[in-house]
């Protein structure tokens, strides 16, 4: 349960939803950002509900950044699916369905030093960032997002998302992380 001790600005309250309905926000062609940086600290809950969708028949396709590769929440199961479009920086390549998508050419991948991405997303060569999730320990009263384990690219893709969804998870202590791993949440949708 989502308390005061994770979720500290009273005004966010009303806007919990489930992840089912989070995945509805994403929509075919996004570019979608996901925070963490090798399997650990990236979302996990809103990428299930949207394959789920997808095995039940929504169309969407779409392009994940991140700032490493992601665990199979996102890129496996995903791709098992046909949700994955794109893919960039990195991916996991014991992710077998995604790796093999990108071998035969049905997902576009292009693999770059992870240094470059987030500038790149800054002077925004690949297009905006339609979502950025996030996965987090807690939300301050300041807008701040703590963040877990794997911070990676998150700055960049939550300072240029059109809409965040962070993912408030109880695997860290409530006040995990210092001053590095805050953003501020400049959006509240």
């Amino acid at each position: 349960m989502l308390d005061a001790t994770r979720l500290r600005t009273p005004c966010l309250f009303d806007k919990i939803v489930s992840a089912d309905e989070a995945a509805t926000l994403i929509t075919d062609g996004m570019n979608v950002g996901v925070s963490g940086f090798t399997p650990s600290g990236y979302p996990k809950k809103t990428t299930l509900a949207l394959a789920k969708a997808i095995k039940a028949g929504k169309k969407c396709r779409i392009n994940i950044w991140s700032g490493a590769s992601v665990g199979p929440e996102i890129e496996e199961t995903l791709a098992e699916v046909g949700g994955i479009s794109g893919r960039m920086p990195y991916y996991a390549a014991s992710n077998k369905t995604l790796s093999r998508q990108i071998n035969t050419g049905s997902v576009t991948y292009i693999d770059q030093h992870l240094s470059h991405f987030a500038q790149q997303i800054d002077y925004g060569f690949y297009g905006d960032v339609d979502v950025a999730i996030v996965e987090a320990a807690a939300i301050n009263a300041d807008g701040s997002i703590v963040l877990g384990s794997g911070v990676g690219n998150t700055p960049m893709l939550v300072k240029h998302a059109k809409k965040i969804i962070v993912e408030v998870t109880h695997i860290y202590p409530a006040d995990a992380g210092g001053n590095a791993r805050y953003l501020h949440l400049q959006q509240t949708t």
